[in-house]
């Protein structure tokens, strides 16, 4: 369906938005392999009937090779991406959390302790 609507965009008589090759350039900057897809997978971001994740890497991969795209697409979108991947509390916060609380148990130890330290 993709490279169908691809070609479509390719028409003569078509607005030139390039709307769909631009979706696949970026999502094509957001995939490299099967882990890419997977993380988008998790999120609800992609939806798949492939079969696997290593085939949707490789479709949007095979097909942004020689796409045209509009150079503004999704700048808003790309911008807010860096804008939070940059935001050193969002990190630090992430961090900590992943070091710290790694399992159910931490989280009611410190709800325990919080309860106790408030309560003397």
């Amino acid at each position: 369906m993709l490279l169908n609507m691809v070609a479509f965009e390719a028409c003569p008589d078509v607005p030139e938005d390039m709307g769909v090759s631009s979706y696949i350039f970026s999502m094509d900057s957001l995939i490299s392999d099967a882990e890419d897809v997977k993380e988008l997978r998790s999120k609800g971001i992609i939806l798949s009937f492939l079969g696997s994740d290593q085939r949707v890497a490789d479709l949007f991969n095979q097909i942004a090779l020689n796409l045209a795209m509009n150079p503004n697409a999704y700048a808003r979108v790309k911008y807010q991406i860096q804008r939070h991947y940059r935001n050193k509390i969002k990190i630090w916060l992430a961090e900590w959390l992943h070091t710290h609380f790694t399992g159910p148990w931490t989280v009611l130890a410190l709800i325990i302790l919080v309860q106790f330290s408030l309560s003397s």
